[in-house]
């Protein structure tokens, strides 16, 4: 059985994990995608869509693997036709992380940054988030794989950078001998509720061919229900507000129920008690100053009202 997967380190140990929990007939074969290749455009509009999973999917129709794996923050929330994701494994940490380094550690604010620190990151989601919580701070774009974001902190290129909990822990991180090296640096965990992740955050998807029943029946055995449900219901969200990975929006489904909706601007946060989200039919009223009651994507009312705090 063949396994497709992009070649970063994050990607082959990821993909690692699905292979072990297969079995030992499954080979790993390493897919360039389009993100591989082009590291120094933003993942805005167009370009943003599938530009992790389109070489991995067309592979799968091709014949040439058999099943993928993909970051599921990565993959269009539309279905991909022909294939299905047959199991989304149990959830890493879903959530950001702050890695700074040590002398421009400060703390006594909502970030432990002192003002006008240099913050790198590419996403609109975390670009909008450090301006509503950090409104002097100076970000600017990174991209790249995970080591080479910490290594431009590392040159002082940027005072701290915003990554994702999960790939950290995945790549060891935070234990001796890792592939990531954070030594000297300080990790200020950013909670999902008050910064919440991009959907689907921690979360694997494995691919495969619709009609392929066979290996459809043996990837689900490595589904997780509750994480399925969570991460599809924030993915809902998205799609329900029309975006991809390019659209400032972060959702977090656990237990309780954390959504979150702003301008990349970070001039309009959206609030709740319960979500911090705006459904789309809602959105244009809540921006101009109004509340709302959302529904979910079912058509249910959350029963909520949202705020704006421009």
């Amino acid at each position: 059985m063949k396994l497709g997967t992009r070649k970063s380190k994050l990607a082959l140990t990821q993909s690692g994990m699905i292979a072990t929990a297969l079995g030992p007939d499954v080979e790993l074969v390493g897919i360039e995608s389009e993100g591989d290749r082009i590291v120094d455009a933003p993942l805005v509009g167009p370009l943003a869509k599938g530009f992790f999973t389109e070489a991995l999917e067309s592979a799968l129709r091709s014949g040439e693997i058999d099943l993928a794996v993909h970051s599921l923050k990565d993959l269009p929330v539309e279905n991909a036709p022909g294939l299905v994701v047959a199991a989304i494994p149990p959830r890493e940490a879903p959530n950001d992380v702050l890695v700074v380094r040590a002398d421009c550690w400060k703390n006594g604010g909502s970030l432990p940054l002192a003002g006008f620190a240099k913050v790198g990151s590419t996403s609109t989601r975390r670009q909008a988030l450090l301006r509503a919580w950090g409104q002097t701070l100076e970000i600017v774009p990174l991209r790249g794989n995970v080591t080479t974001r910490v290594e431009r902190l590392r040159q002082g290129r940027f005072d701290a950078i915003v990554l994702a909990e999960a790939g950290l822990r995945r790549l060891g991180a935070f234990a001796p001998g890792g592939e990531v090296d954070l030594t000297g640096l300080k990790v200020f965990r950013l909670d999902s509720v008050a910064w919440p992740c991009a959907p689907g955050q921690g979360a694997l998807a494995v691919q495969c061919r619709a009609d392929d029943v066979a290996t459809r029946t043996r990837i689900a055995t490595l589904n997780d229900p509750a994480t399925a449900a969570a991460v599809t219901e924030e993915r809902q969200w998205l799609a329900r507000l029309g975006g991809g990975c390019s659209l400032p929006f972060g959702a977090w489904v656990s237990g309780e129920k954390w959504s979150f909706m702003l301008e990349q601007s970070g001039s309009a946060v959206l609030r709740s008690g319960m979500w911090l989200a705006a459904a789309a039919a809602a959105l244009d009223d809540v921006l101009a100053g109004g509340t709302g009651t959302p529904t979910s994507p079912q058509g249910s009312p959350i029963g909520v009202q949202i705020h704006v705090h421009a």
